[in-house]
């Protein structure tokens, strides 16, 4: 696979070898905003009870004027632009030194009790709260931008003694490579990138500039990661897909779907026949994975590499823990996947679509754009049309669910 060009020209002055929430979603909501159910859209807040989301953690403790982060945020500051705050934090627990932020006018008890010294706010909501504002048209992803202001900041460059880099390794001096971290045969590391501690990078892959990849992950050999990505611990990128043909008379094809793509997972349908003694042939899985740039990659989620062609993560998609994308699969720009999304093999899935946890994609169906799946939606036929899709029933008693169920049983559901 051949490095970015992005990617060999940040290693320009170090070619020589030496030695990336949003919570898990139960809906996906209208509003663009991913959602685990707590709050309801336009009206969140930065306290523990609504749900919508917590405590952002302490900060670092150098202080950050609201002329800054109105800067960052887009926002116009009411109150004292030189004032300083130090964290950022949920209303129940914010400090005088804290900012927090709110949206929604139910929460102005709220707002007139909170410690924060600052919030961000929309205009109509400055009256409820007495101190320092930073007004913006949405708190919500006003507080998303401003809290990459409170994050760590990045190790210095350097590559730890205990790593083991090869020798045609190319790492950009501006690069960090963590302790026990092993980097392959031919990789390029770009400037700023970070690996972090017990990380294994395989041969010939490519980590984009300023790409964080925390301790623990493994990328196996020949992935290309872009720019500006995130990759959680324990995710694993790169691994053979799952990919094997029937051998044996009177061969059920259910696991075994025959395509020209060569990836050999299919979807679960397949004849009646089936031959007790059938054995498997596995499918070498000669292709690769390709990831866009600005992406995140949740803890523990693992993207197979493909079967003949790559596998392909488009530029800035975002996915939760917990996700299993098979080989072959193509997801475009801006898609988002909350935890235990599962996508079988050679699916394509569009553009900004979005969805909800525990949502399953089967193999070599094809949905378009702007396609909202809920949690728990199963999808099992290709969607052609813009809209939001579901199909579990939620939880109620189970005597109600026998009824429901009954009623589609007999074709009585529209």
């Amino acid at each position: 696979m051949t490095a970015p060009a992005h990617a060999m020209n940040s290693l320009s002055t170090g070619a020589a070898a030496r030695g990336a929430a949003v919570t898990v979603m139960s809906t996906v909501r209208g509003d663009g905003r991913a959602s685990d159910g707590g709050g309801e859209s336009g009206d969140v807040c930065a306290a523990d009870d609504t749900g919508a989301v917590g405590d952002a953690g302490d900060s670092m403790s150098v202080p950050i004027t609201l002329a800054r982060i109105a800067e960052v945020t887009g926002g116009r500051v009411d109150g004292d632009a030189g004032f300083t705050v130090a964290a950022l934090k949920s209303l129940d627990s914010a400090r005088a030194d804290s900012l927090s932020f709110c949206a929604g006018g139910r929460h102005a008890a709220a707002l007139k009790t909170t410690a924060a010294g600052a919030l961000l706010l929309r205009a109509e909501d400055a009256a409820y709260f007495p101190r320092h504002k930073i007004l913006v048209a949405d708190p919500y992803l006003a507080y998303a931008r401003a809290s990459a202001l409170f994050a760590p900041p990045a190790p210095p460059p350097g590559v730890h003694p205990t790593a083991v880099v090869a020798a045609d390794a190319a790492v950009h001096p501006g690069a960090t490579v963590g302790a026990y971290s092993v980097i392959g045969a031919g990789a390029v590391i770009a400037r700023g990138a970070v690996v972090g501690a017990h990380v294994f990078i395989g041969d010939a892959c490519v980590i984009g500039e300023h790409t964080v990849i925390d301790a623990g992950a493994r990328i196996y050999a020949g992935v290309s990661i872009g720019r500006g990505c995130r990759i959680a611990s324990g995710a694993v990128i790169g691994a053979p897909g799952f990919g094997y043909a029937a051998a044996g008379e009177n061969i059920d094809t259910a696991a075994g779907e025959n395509s020209g793509d060569g990836g050999g997972d299919g979807d679960g349908g397949g004849g009646e026949t089936i031959d007790r003694t059938c054995t498997w042939a596995r499918i070498e899985q000669l292709g690769g994975v390709v990831i866009g740039d600005e992406v995140d990659i949740g803890a523990h989620t693992a993207i197979d590499r493909g079967a003949l062609d790559d596998t392909v993560i488009g530029d800035r998609v975002k996915l939760d823990n917990h996700i299993q994308i098979a080989h072959n699969v193509r997801i475009g720009d801006d898609t988002i996947m909350a935890g235990c999304v599962a996508v079988a093999g050679s699916a394509v899935i569009g553009k900004r679509c979005q969805f909800g946890g525990r949502a399953s994609v089967l193999g070599h169906l094809s949905i378009a754009d702007d396609v909202r799946v809920h949690a728990g939606g199963f999808v099992a036929k290709s969607i052609a049309q813009v809209g939001d899709y579901s199909s579990l029933l939620p939880a109620m008693p189970a005597a109600r669910w026998r009824r429901i169920v009954a009623g589609l049983r007999r074709g009585g559901a529209g």
